[in-house]
């Protein structure tokens, strides 16, 4: 795909990663339009992109081939990212069906590339190994859609599995421990030794905009990282430190969480909530979470430009700031 202006439609433009992008692309010339369900969203999108708005849904295929008439590009972010208990027929409903509803638009309409933000929780999904669940099965089975489209001709495509992200205005774990851990309601992790991956949300936009400019043919997928493996230990004292707090000298036991975790799922899966700690959050604290960005680097030219650490005063502020 050549560096000239593309008539580009994004959905999720609204959300975490899609506020980014639609940053990133601000200047770079492109036609934008953007899939709305609730016009007055519009309003989160930067005036300098330009961009343009169509009303509509992944549930509603009219709104879908009207916002894919005359397109060049597909950006899909659109999805259900959180899920919890009780919200597994939801996350397979949006991520799943709505990307093939989406796709048959795109493919209906002759766009010639569908961008597809992916995760890696998919590889677990396809795998069967580590951390499997409802999300991540819907997220894979959406990349065998778009995949097999590609195969038999019908679309050119490419697949971002991101790891865990953050920025300023995130969700998600990480967030909720720094503000339990502000906030005194967060005891001290046991002793763990594990690493997982992340990748800040300008980054992963950056990394947006360069598979947008891979050569068109056929289909290609690439894990986006920071390139950093981050041990929970180190992360949860670079916290205690960023916020000022001396670090506790005694540490939980394993068990004792264990069986919190345990304790607090049983409720969830009663009440239909989603807790502070489950037994997911627990495997995921001892257990390693770690990808390459090998692949994005050497086809992609991808360069991470920040570090968890880097933005951790950013990522504070900004919680904070959410919470008044």
């Amino acid at each position: 795909m050549s560096n000239t202006p593309l008539r580009i439609l994004i959905t999720g433009a609204t959300g975490f990663v899609g506020r980014a992008l639609c940053h990133a692309l601000m200047g770079e010339g492109h036609d934008v339009q953007i899939l709305l369900r609730d016009p007055s969203q519009f309003g989160q999108i930067p005036m300098g992109l330009g961009a343009g708005y169509t009303i509509g849904s992944l549930e509603d295929e009219r709104s879908l081939d009207e916002a894919c008439s005359g397109r060049e590009l597909v950006i899909h972010l659109a999805g259900l990212a959180h899920v919890g208990k009780g919200l597994e027929r939801q996350a397979m409903e949006s991520n799943f069906v709505g990307t093939s509803n989406l796709l048959i638009a795109a493919i209906n309409a002759r766009v010639r590339r569908f961008l597809y933000l992916s995760s890696t929780l998919a590889e677990a999904a396809a795998t069967g190994e580590g951390d499997v669940t409802a999300y991540g099965e819907s997220k894979f089975q959406a990349e065998q859609l778009i995949e097999t489209a590609s195969k038999q001709g019908k679309i050119s495509s490419v697949i971002l599995r991101s790891v865990n992200v953050y920025g300023a205005g995130m969700k998600g774990n990480i967030s909720r421990m720094i503000s339990m851990i502000e906030k005194g309601r967060l005891p001290p992790l046991p002793e763990v030794n594990n690493q997982i991956s992340l990748i800040s949300v300008d980054d992963l936009a950056a990394a947006l905009l360069l598979a947008m400019e891979t050569d068109e043919s056929g289909q290609k997928s690439y894990t986006v990282t920071d390139g950093e493996s981050y041990s929970v230990a180190a992360m949860e004292r670079a916290i205690y430190a960023a916020l000022g707090k001396p670090f506790p000298r005694w540490r939980t036991p394993h068990m004792v969480l264990y069986g919190a975790s345990q304790i607090a799922g049983f409720v969830s899966s009663i009440t239909g909530g989603s807790g502070a700690i489950s037994a997911r959050t627990y495997r995921n604290l001892i257990s390693d979470n770690v990808f390459s960005n090998e692949k994005a680097v050497s086809e992609l030219g991808f360069k991470p430009s920040t570090i968890f650490y880097a933005e951790l005063p950013k990522l504070i502020e900004s919680i904070r700031e959410s919470a008044e």
